[in-house]
This record gives C-alpha cells, structure tokens and sequence, in this order.
C-alpha cells in the first residue's frame, strides 16, 4: 500500500466557492429596521456624568494600555469605596419630625416598587373584607372549645309529639301543660356533657328538621328551630358560646332556606292553568265520565331572573306573609328575632322596598336582649343575613356599631363584674369572645364606606370604648387612607387603648399592614416608627414580637431606607440572641418563616443591604438544617433572578457562605436531581462573580469555591470553564501579547484546571474539559501546559462508557482532531505522537468489556468496534490536512507543523506510514464484520470516501476500485439501491465508465 496525499490551495478553493456579495438597495426589508435603531440611538440624550467617578482623558482610561495585574490592590475594597450604600444617606434619625430624604441612590433598586406594594397591599385588603362566612367559620369553631358544659335536660329530649293536636284529647292536652308548669316550678334538671355529645345532638335536631319538613310537619320544624334558637340565650358556658352560635344559625340557615324554596315553588305555579284543569275535573266528574288522559304534572313557568313582587302570584304572597305571621307569634323575643332574620330573603315576595326599614327596625328590637355577648352575635346574625338581601345598604350596621360602643358603659358597673365572676372570665376574656362578631359588622360598616363613617365611628370609640380589642378591628375594617394622614395620632391612640387579649403589639403589627398600603405622610413616618418601636423592642412575648416585626419589616422596605432597615434587623437579631441564650428558638422557627421569606425576596433591594449586614446569616442560622438550606436556595435563585455581575466583597463572602450551607446540606443518598438544582445554583452565584481587571482576586476566589463546593462536580465543572474564561480574558486585555506577569498568571490559571479536572468523577466530562484546556493553552501559547492536557486526556479515554453508541466519542474525537491540526509536534517524541497515542487509546476503549449479559456485551462491542473505525475515519482527515504546504488555518502566535517541518521528507514518509497504518486498521476492521450489516456498508462508504478526498495515485485508485465493486456487485445482488448518489460520485472521481 502506496497512498499519496492529495494537495490542496484551501484559499483558492474558498474564493472559487465563496458567493459574490452584493450591496443591499433602498427596499431590504431589514434596512428600515437598522435606520429606525439608528434613528433611536441618535434621539437619546447623552448619559449624564457620573460624580461618583473621576473623569480622564481617553488615553488614561484605555484598558488595553496597561498591565491588569501590574497594579496590585493597596486596599482590598478600595474599588468599592464609591459603592457604599449608605455614604450618601442623611441620617433619617437625626430629623424625627422632618421629612425623610428620598434621594438615595440606593432606594431606587427595590424588588417590587411601591405602587405595585401598594396595589398588593389593596388587593389583600378587599380580599380580608370579602372573606366568606365559611372561612369566618370554620377558624371560630376551631378557637372556641371547651371539654364539657352543663345544659338543661329539656335539650336532650326530641320533639316527638308529631301534629299533637290531632293525637291528643284535650283532656290528655291539659294534663300534659299542667305537668310542664309543675316540673318548671320544681327547678329544670341539668346534664353535663362533653363538646362531641353536645355537637352531635345539635347534629340530629338539624337532620330531624329536615326530616320533619319532608314529611309536612310544618308546626314541628317550628318548634325544633325554636328550641336551637333558646340555645343561644343560656351564657351558662360563656366560653364555648361563639361555637354555638355557629352550629345554631346553621339550623336556622336550613330552615331560612326551605321556608323560601316552598314560597319559590307557589310562585311558579301558573294558578290560570290550574283552575282551567279543576274545571275540566269537575265536568267530567258531573258528566260520569272516566278521563283517558293520564294526569300529568304541573308545569311551572320559570320566574325572569330580576323577578319583583310584581311577578309573584297572590298565592305566594299570602303563604310568605302567613310565615311572617307565624314567627310574629312567637312569645320569645331572642327566637322571634332569630327567625325573622333567617327569612328575610323572603320579604322579596311581598316588596324590595322595605329592606333598608325591617333591617332597622331589627337592629333596634335587638336593643331589648340584655347580655351584651348575646346582643353582639345577634348584631352578627344580621349583618351577615342583612349583608346578602341588601349588600348596599349599612345604616342599619352602623346604627348597631353605634350601640355596641355604647353598651361599654355597662363594663364598668360592679353588677357586671359581679356576672362576669359568676362566669369565671375576666373582662378581657369575655371581649375576646365577642372579637368574632364584632369584626363582622365592623366589615360591614367599614366596606366602602365614607371618612365621615369612620370619624364618627372613631369618636364613639375614644367616647365610650378605648379598648384595644374594638381598635384593631376599626384599623382592620375601614380603609387606611381615612387614617394614615393622622399616623402619628393613631399611634398614641394605639398606646392609650384600654388592654384586652389583644395587646397593643397586636395592634401595632394590624397598623403596619395597612401602612404598606397607604403610607404616613413623610414627615411623619421617623416620628411614627420611632414611637412603635419604643413599645415593640419592650415585648417579652418572642412570638408576638417576630410576628409585629415581620409586618413592620414589609412597611420599612417598602417606605423607608435601609438606614431604618438594618436598625430593625439588628434588634430582631438581638432578640432571637437572647431567646437562643433562654432555650426559646426551637419554639419560634415557624413564626420566623414570613420574616425569612420577606427578607429572602427584597434581599438585593438597596444595594444588597439585607445581605452585606449579615444579620440574615445570623437569622437563617436560627433554623434547622432542612429549613435552612431551603431558604440558601431561595436566596440563591433571588440572586439569579435580581442581580447583576457584583464585585462587592461582603455581598460575595455573604453568598459564599449561603452556598457552603447548600452544598453541606447535599450528601452521597441526596436524590440526583437536587444535587444539579444546588449545583445549577452555586453555579449561577460562581458566574456573577466579577473583580473587573483584578484577576488574580478573582483566581483565589475560584480557588477557595473549588475547596468550598468539593462534593459537585457540576460546580467544579463551572469552575473549571470559568478560569478558561478567564485566561482568554487576559490574552484579551493584553492583545494576544502576554508580559511576564500575564503569562505566569494564565499558566496558573493552567495548573488550577490541571489538579481540578482528575477530581470530576464522569470522563466524558473530563475529556471535553481537557480539550478546551488544551485549546486554551496553545491560545495563551503554553504549549507544555497543551501537551499535558492533550496527553491527560489521551490517557482516559479507555475509561469513557460507550454508550449511545459512541456517538459521543466519535464527536469527541472529532473536536479532538481538529484541535490537533494546529498542535506542534515535540522535538522528542516526534510530530505524530498525540495522533499514535490517540490511535492506540482507541483500540483500547474499543477492547473494553462493558458489564451486562452477553447478548448485550456482544452488541455494546459490535458498537465500539464500529465507533472506532469511524474515529479513525476522523484522523485521516487530520492526516490530510498536515500533508498540505499551508495548514487551513493557524493559531496566531504558535508554529504548528507545517512550519516547523516544511513537508520535508522524513515527515512526510512518516505521515503516509501512519495513514497507511490507520487505513489497514479500518480495512481490518471492516473485513471481520459477520453478514452483511448496515454498519459495515456505512464504513465501507466512508472509507471511499476518504480515499477519494484525501488520497491520489495509482494506489489509493487501485484500492478504491476494488472496495466500490464489491459494494456495488453487493448492491446489485441485494437489489438495493439505497447508495446510489455514493456511487455516482465514486464513478465521476474514478473517470469509470457505465458498466464497469
């Protein structure tokens, strides 16, 4: 075998194969997009001066003009000292009762702005107004609990006389009133029972109602609402008392709604057509006639959707005002009131007129129920009945406010603290169990309404009330913007409310969320935060106190500076110090969650603030290590999402150590995909490092990641990426000329990429790094640094898996050769040396037993066979290209082969011995395929291919011919003509004729 290189003019062939260009005319519809990008740019006006930097003329600020590492850093944050985010800040302190600068270069970088806080903060406001009963609900039956209570036995006794009027005599009647009236005079037996028992039998009154209307027993259903109804009036067990309003009003909600289904159903029944079918009846029947038609149901005409009382029949009218009459007829005030309500929905039969006056005129019969507690719930009950007959109309609500607020008068009498003894509560407590009704109507009254509701609403509390309790409910319901211009006032009105279980923290952290809202005015927020925070700092109550900081944290971040906020951080950390010294956090970490997550997402506001002071380290290290190394990821996606490139030192040790808790919270069992999400993160937080020219910082910043995050190999991957990145940078900056000091900096740029890479556990991984090592050392013109990358990388490719395939090797050693097309030979071991060392790697890896059955290891082997003869495929091109006069392209810098060699002869016959030697390989590889496989015809193709590319002469012709006529004569026989286009080119190379 004789092979001779075909030579080739690569400029030549470039110009002859390049298209003519030609200049795009007045109609390139890309044209009008560079213009008006033109136009653009030239309208802008010219960036203002930055003070903050000193100006120079242009040929000082060149930074191709100097050394980058020839200015060593006297001060290590001297190039921040212009980044300070407080050196330009007026001291808000200094001035409580003036207004605060909004100038601060620093403020202006929040997360979310302060229309759109706002916008939020107005959005969760309506949100809590429109909160449904059903909520309200379900949080007041889980507050108010007790173990057992005490009712009369009467409640246990079911209502079986069923229509008694007609199964008793009047005698038997009689005797049986007679004995009610002796066993009320002897005093009524009382049960205890516990809160299950007392739930249940509430249960089957409830069902036995329903049951009672479907069985018609009208008068029976009456009775049982009405005993549950008397239920509210015992305050016997005051402590479970606003559970039990609950479970009684939805009695009383069934019985509101079946009452006004069977008035709906006599409303649709078209009473002209009913009287027109009894007469028919009636005739036939005088007629002695039998009807052939079956009876068929009545149809009902659907009301219009805006139905008045204009569209109901006579009929339904009457039957809603007998209702009426029946509840009127009720002896009990408490029930006869209760009922009412329930029915309200059903004055819509008789007129929509008169709701704004039966509201009233309930509002004031509730005025006659003597226990304060009872009244506020009935209160309740008609808001929220009144609320959805007649949501628009709130004299009534505000008439009750009124009432309410002046019922406190009666607290201060020694009759009242003498009940409230005989209850065993405080008056604190007994508030307390009023809160739930209390703030219902407040939510009536305050939706939508008017400041003067709410002065005159606020002067009946300064007037009668002055309780904590009422106050927060008045902050919570109305809207802020009626009292945040009088901030200052309100804060002193918090501080002078009379104490109750809601304590004047409590209230402070209600203001504070409507503050985010609707913000003091600016003159006086110093003055308003400074007199909160004199009051919450005193709290012993850790709780509490997390929990008001969290709400004044968001009001701080939104409309303050981060003077104010790093004040209030600095004492939620001197708590949380004092509470670790006391045993306390352990109890506190789901408390601190809002806090951490607030601080989490404005992390980077003001310049990174939250950040640089580290208290948020020392919060975060408050938490268990699952929690904890949650919220470094949430911290770290922040950072991904809001910052930019940072050189700052405290905000990147901050980071630092925010990812060393995310990587020590990874271990060997960690599942494989969060080990990438935390890797994905540092690496993020890798990349946005940047010290600008210092890049010797910034080498001993990778440095101490690569100690740092050790166990990811994706992080050391980046790692090893971004000191190439930086390597290139330098070569960059010094326009491809290194000094001494440049060069020894890339070389240990080098060697930092040499000891991290052997750490990577995946080789392929290895063997890409390696080759964009080697790439980047022949740039930086470090050839021996190249040749131990090169050689490195020959070394493990034994150990690369072959899976896909080989797909991946075959593309590796694509790139592989290309690189090696520039690469110098060594004067020691020959030009040709990285090519036989490949040759032989590759025979290896293809040898490799992979694990597996047999039938699979013989496939696996088949397939690394395959993948090899294609890699060597690869080289021959390598091959050809080192035979040419001039290489088809060049490293500047760096003489590759065809300088150092010349194409002198003892090179060349080396060449051809290696091509000829790679060439036999395929040959031989080729012929111990078995059958007649697709692989081995696709090697077959490629290494004609090649020899008509990269070889001439009568050799490679000869040995051309003979391979094309077996795979055509192969062809023919199979009748296959599936490379047809392959063997026309073959012939037009080959000058065969047709037939041969």
């Amino acid at each position: 075998m004789n092979l001779d290189f075909r030579q080739y003019q690569y400029s030549e062939e470039s110009r002859q194969n390049s298209l003519p260009l030609e200049l795009s005319n007045n109609f390139h519809p890309l044209l009008s997009v560079v213009k008006e990008t033109t136009v653009k740019d030239a309208d802008k006006p010219p960036p203002p001066p930055d003070n903050k930097t000193e100006v120079r003329p242009k040929e000082e600020t060149d930074p191709l003009s100097s050394d980058p590492l020839s200015d060593p850093l006297s001060d290590p944050l001297s190039s921040l000292a212009f980044d300070d985010p407080l050196s330009s800040m007026v001291d808000p302190l200094s001035n409580p009762g003036g207004p605060m600068d909004s100038s601060d270069p620093s403020d202006r970088g929040r997360t979310t702005s302060i229309e759109d806080a706002q916008v939020m903060a107005a959005q969760k406001f309506e949100d809590e107004l429109e909160t449904p009963w059903v909520i309200k609900k379900q949080q007041i039956l889980k507050t108010y609990q007790v173990t057992s209570l005490k009712v009369s036995a009467d409640f246990m006794k079911d209502e079986d006389n069923r229509e008694e009027g007609k199964s008793l005599k009047s005698v038997d009647r009689t005797k049986k009133r007679l004995d009610a009236l002796e066993d009320k005079e002897g005093g009524e037996e009382m049960m205890e029972l516990t809160q299950k028992e007392y739930v249940e039998q509430l249960t089957r009154y409830h069902e036995e109602l329903q049951r009672a209307w479907k069985a018609g027993e009208r008068v029976l259903s009456i009775k049982i609402v009405i005993k549950c109804t008397r239920l509210l009036a015992d305050t016997s067990v005051v402590q479970f008392y606003p559970s039990v309003f609950i479970m009684v009003t939805e009695v009383l909600d069934t019985f509101g709604e079946i009452v006004y289904d069977r008035i709906m159903g006599k409303a649709e029944e078209d009473e002209e057509r009913d009287r027109r079918e009894r007469e028919e009846e009636e005739k036939e029947r005088k007629e002695g006639k039998k009807s052939k038609k079956k009876k068929k149901k009545k149809k009902k005409s659907h009301l219009p959707p805006n139905w008045t009382t204009e569209d109901i029949n006579v009929n339904a009218k009457e039957t809603c005002r007998n209702w009426f009459y029946k509840i009127s007829s009720i002896r009990e005030l408490l029930p006869r009131i209760y009922m009412e309500m329930c029915l309200l929905k059903c004055y819509r039969f008789l007129s929509t007129d008169e709701y704004p006056q039966v509201l009233s005129r309930l509002a004031s019969m509730i005025r006659g129920v003597g226990d304060p507690l009872v009244s506020v719930f009935a209160q309740c009950y008609l808001a929220r009945c009144g609320g959805v007959v007649c949501r628009e109309e709130q004299g009534y609500a505000t008439t009750m406010v009124y009432d309410y607020l002046y019922g406190f008068k009666e607290y201060e009498t020694e009759k009242f603290a003498a009940s409230l003894n005989r209850m065993g509560v405080s008056l604190e407590e007994y508030l307390h169990l009023q809160s739930p009704a209390v703030e219902w109507i407040f939510k009536c009254v305050g939706r939508k309404a008017p400041k003067s509701v709410f002065t005159t609403t606020l002067k009946h509390y300064r007037d009668y009330s002055s309780n904590s309790m009422v106050l927060k409910h008045i902050i919570d319901c109305f809207d802020p913007k009626h009292y945040a211009p009088n901030a200052a006032a309100m804060v002193s009105l918090v501080k002078m409310a009379k104490p109750s279980k809601v304590g004047m923290i409590g209230v402070f952290e209600t203001i504070a969320e409507r503050f985010i809202q609707s913000p003091p005015p600016e003159e006086q927020r110093m003055l308003v935060l400074n007199e909160v925070w004199k009051v919450v700092t005193k709290c012993d109550d850790l709780k509490t106190y997390i929990s008001c900081s969290t709400a004044w944290l968001e009001v701080v971040l939104h409309h303050y500076s981060s003077l104010e906020l790093n004040v209030l951080l600095r004492d939620v950390v001197k708590h949380l110090v004092v509470a670790e010294q006391e045993g306390q956090v352990e109890g506190i970490q789901k408390d601190l969650e809002p806090l951490v997550k607030l601080l989490v997402h404005h992390c980077y506001d003001f310049n990174g603030v939250i950040l640089k002071s580290g208290e948020l380290l020392a919060i975060l290290d408050k938490f268990k290590e699952s929690r904890k190394a949650e919220h470094c990821k949430e911290l770290l996606e922040s950072f991904a999402k809001h910052s930019d490139e940072t050189s700052d030192p405290v905000l990147i040790n901050t980071l630092f150590e925010v990812s060393r808790t995310l990587h020590d919270s990874i271990d060997s069992l960690s599942p494989e995909g969060e080990q990438r999400h935390c890797a994905s993160l540092i690496s993020g937080f890798i990349e946005k490092i940047n010290y600008g020219k210092d890049f010797e910082r910034q080498l001993n910043t990778y440095v101490e990641c690569r100690a740092g995050f050790c166990n990811l190999d994706d992080v050391k991957t980046r790692l090893v990426l971004c000191v190439c990145k930086l390597a290139m940078q330098t070569l960059n900056l010094m326009k491809g000329k290194h000094n001494k000091k440049t060069a020894a900096f890339v070389k240990g740029c080098l060697a930092f990429n040499h000891i991290t890479i052997p750490s990577i556990e995946d080789a392929k991984i290895r063997l890409d790094l390696l080759v964009t090592c080697g790439l980047v050392g022949l740039k930086n013109m470090c050839l021996p640094q190249t040749d131990t990358f090169l050689k490195q990388a020959i070394v493990i490719v034994p150990e690369v898996a072959g899976g896909n395939g080989g797909a991946d090797m075959i593309a590796w050693v694509g790139t592989f050769c290309g690189l090696l097309v520039v690469v110098p030979g060594s004067p020691d071991l020959g030009p040709f040396y990285l090519m036989n060392g490949l040759q032989k790697a590759l025979g290896k890896w293809s040898e490799e037993e992979e694990g597996g059955n047999a039938a699979v290891s013989s496939m696996m082997k088949a397939s690394k066979k395959f993948a090899k003869s294609k890699c060597l495929l690869l080289m021959l091109g390598t091959c050809s290209s080192w035979a040419q006069k001039k290489l088809p392209y060049a490293i500047p810098g760096v003489d590759s082969n065809d300088t150092l060699y010349g194409g002198s002869v003892g090179y060349m016959e080396e060449l051809k011995q290696l091509s000829e030697a790679i060439v036999g390989e395929v040959v031989a590889d080729i012929e111990a395929m078995e059958g007649e496989s697709s692989m081995k015809d696709e090697l077959v193709l490629g290494l004609l291919d090649c020899l008509i590319e990269f070889f001439q002469g009568p050799s490679a012709d000869k040995m051309t011919k003979s391979l094309a006529k077996k795979m055509m004569k192969r062809e023919q026989e199979a009748g296959l003509d599936k490379n047809k286009r392959w063997f026309m080119k073959i012939k037009q190379r080959l000058g065969l004729q047709a037939g041969q």
